[in-house]
């Protein structure tokens, strides 16, 4: 088969090499070591032959987000820039430079000005291209982060490899990201990365310790109740000019920290003043725990539900939140809740929806909380995925929160309350996605990640290593020579590559609804009919592979033809169909509903007459004749001679028809 211009195929005749925008060679059989946590291989450049490259194959369930091929655009100073972004050959290779240095966590020795001038304002400037995109980059981190030696400025690494913060460690993400599993951060916003950046620069002055056996969230507790900056900037011996630098980058109010263009002249500017969010003079009691600000009050909410519940049932929440806080507005929104929240036997509150809108109230800056689960709903489509291949870390079921969200509707409600603008178009476009592939019930769930990342490959187990990226690259897996058939297997196709196709069309507006096209369930006959029409819809060509393994599993449809003559010859015109690969046609000859009709009553007249008959031969037995025996033996003589004939012109026309 070879795939149309719309959809693109493999410029290669190798099998074990790959030809990206007519010049980049991958070797497929040479790999190279992970290159910041993605598989790498080998790649040349036929126009230039020097130059020195990575091929990046992202794992099937970590790709790159929704607006990764914006942010392949991206042009700045000392910042690695990619080649190509591409998936013309069915599957989505990045192709970037290769950096000149060694990645930062390799160590070194770092004072503030070499800081300021080599990391903090380059990579600033890179943010701010970043931020004029509309877009983050949310992989600041040593790893990702180059460094040639010299006075140069360090050269940072993609953010397209992987989702976003996927990698991050908790110590170089935000309160309001590290709290949430890594497949539910999402892309976040510009302060996020300036956070990293802020978070990069104290690692670097603390003398690169290493990090990588950090615990995930053991740093959690003492960031709320200290600050992120005390804990992780506290122990420095700073300037005054760095200091409130290092502060600001690391507040843990997203409104607090500077933008990429405060930074841009980070090394000249002095006297940074670090806004403070408000701190209680009293705090509030939550078990065993005191609390002084909203951001602890929230996530606290979330550990200790029972002792929360009693407080916020009683007032005392409100009041405390009015007098120490200076936040009336919300103190008034949480009484309002609190008359209307119902208490579970075990005294936490009943309903997670309510938790969810009153952790929202209390802090608009944090990620929505459902159940046990911390996650941004632009981080949806990555969660579900790592949730639905038995990946996710989370005490219950992601898929089950998402569902529930989305059929209550209390994304919509999320959506009025945070005060993350990105984060509210999210929840808009989560449900919209929820409706235009039909989430009515739980099982349906695993269609939404596919609508929300068009970079998700098929998910199917058979062929999830190969990364298929477009729908014909997986019809030419199914039609390849080899056997791709489950033994015991039901059907051609599993439910992980009907929901692929089926969104696939969607997108791509070669149907209307997802109903137009998609199917009941998975079985020969009705795999065929999904596959003639994709082969339609595409303009793939013959597909005489997937007709052969089709062919052999008609035969019970064939079967519903009750002429044998009729089943004969329809079955050799499948098999010819099969053998040019005209899924089509096969359709139509199995699926004939006006030949089947005609089949059906000339079987129902048959059975109708052969009745008639049988009634007439029981009346004839039971009737008394008189009839000279002579004659009835010359009748019985004739008939016997009748049925003879009868038989020998029935076996005549059996093996003529």
């Amino acid at each position: 088969m070879a795939g149309t211009d719309e959809f693109g195929q493999s410029e290669t005749g190798d099998s074990r090499s790959l030809t990206i925008d007519g010049r980049y060679v991958i070797d497929l059989d040479q790999k190279l070591p992970d290159f910041v946590n993605c598989p790498a291989y080998h790649v040349k450049d036929t126009v230039s032959p020097t130059a020195e490259l990575l091929a990046l194959a992202p794992a099937p369930l970590l790709p790159p987000h929704a607006g990764a091929a914006v942010i392949a655009k991206i042009r700045a100073p000392n910042l690695l820039p990619v080649r190509s972004f591409s998936d013309a050959t069915g599957s989505l290779w990045i192709l970037c430079d290769a950096p000149s240095g060694n990645p930062l966590s390799d160590g070194g020795t770092w004072t503030e000005t070499s800081v300021l001038e080599r990391v903090i304002v380059p990579i600033a400037s890179i943010l701010h291209a970043y931020n004029e995109a509309g877009v983050t980059h949310r992989s600041i981190r040593p790893d990702n982060v180059f460094d040639s030696g010299g006075r140069s400025a360090v050269c940072l690494g993609p953010a397209i490899t992987a989702p976003p913060a996927y990698f991050q460690p908790d110590r170089f993400e935000p309160l309001t990201s590290a709290l949430c599993e890594p497949a539910g951060r999402g892309s976040g916003s510009i302060v996020d990365d300036i956070f990293a950046l802020g978070a990069l620069a104290a690692w670097l002055l603390g003398g690169c310790t290493p990090y990588r056996d950090d615990v995930p969230g053991a740093l959690l507790e003492e960031r709320f109740q200290k600050g992120s900056f005390a804990v992780l900037a506290g122990h420095l011996p700073l300037s005054l000019d760095v200091a409130p630098l290092l502060a600001a980058m690391l507040s843990d109010d997203p409104a607090a920290r500077p933008s990429p263009r405060d930074l841009l002249h980070a090394a000249d500017h002095k006297g940074y003043v670090v806004r403070r969010s408000a701190v209680a003079t009293a705090p509030i009691m939550l078990a065993t725990v005191r609390i002084k600000t909203a951001r602890a009050l929230a996530w606290y909410a979330a550990r200790y539900r029972k002792e929360f519940a009693s407080l916020l049932v009683r007032g005392i929440i409100e009041r405390w939140m009015s007098y120490e806080l200076g936040m009336p507005q919300a103190a008034a929104r949480l009484a309002l809740l609190s008359r209307d929240a119902s208490l579970a036997e075990d005294g936490t509150l009943a309903s997670s929806a309510t938790l969810m809108e009153i952790i929202s109230v209390i802090d608009p800056a944090m990620p929505l909380c459902w159940g046990d689960i911390w996650f941004w709903p632009d981080a949806i489509g990555q969660l579900l995925t790592t949730a639905l291949a038995g990946k996710s870390t989370t005490s219950i079921d992601p898929s089950m929160a998402v569902f529930e969200l989305i059929r209550t509707g209390r994304l919509e409600k999320f959506a009025l309350v945070t005060t993350v603008p990105a984060q509210a178009a999210a929840c808009a476009v989560v449900q919209k996605a929820a409706g235009q592939v039909s989430i009515e019930t739980l099982s349906d769930i695993d269609r939404l990640p596919y609508v929300l990342n068009p970079y998700l490959p098929c998910l199917s187990p058979r062929c999830q290593n190969d990364r298929l990226t477009a729908t014909w690259a997986l019809l030419q897996w199914l039609n390849a020579g080899e056997d791709t058939e489950v033994p015991g297997a039901t059907a051609l196709l599993d439910r992980q590559m009907t929901i692929f196709m089926v969104v696939a069309a969607l997108r791509s507006r070669l149907v209307e609804t997802f109903s137009d096209l998609t199917i009941s369930k998975n079985s020969w006959s009705l795999d065929l009919a999904l596959l003639a029409k994709v082969q339609h819809l595409y303009m793939t060509g013959p597909l005489k592979g997937i007709g052969r393994k089709l062919l052999p599993h008609l035969t019970p449809d064939l079967k519903r033809w009750r002429s044998r003559s009729t089943r004969t010859s329809r079955g050799e015109q499948l098999a010819v169909a099969a053998g040019e690969g005209d899924l089509g046609l096969m359709q139509k000859i199995l699926a004939d509903p006006q030949a089947l009709r005609r089949d059906q009553a000339a079987y129902n007249a048959a059975r109708k007459l052969e009745s008639k008959l049988k009634a007439e031969s029981e009346r004839l037995e039971h009737q008394d004749t008189d009839v000279p025996l002579s004659m009835r033996n010359e009748m019985i003589r004739l008939a016997t001679a009748v049925g003879v004939v009868c038989a020998i012109g029935s076996l005549c026309a059996e093996i003529v028809l």
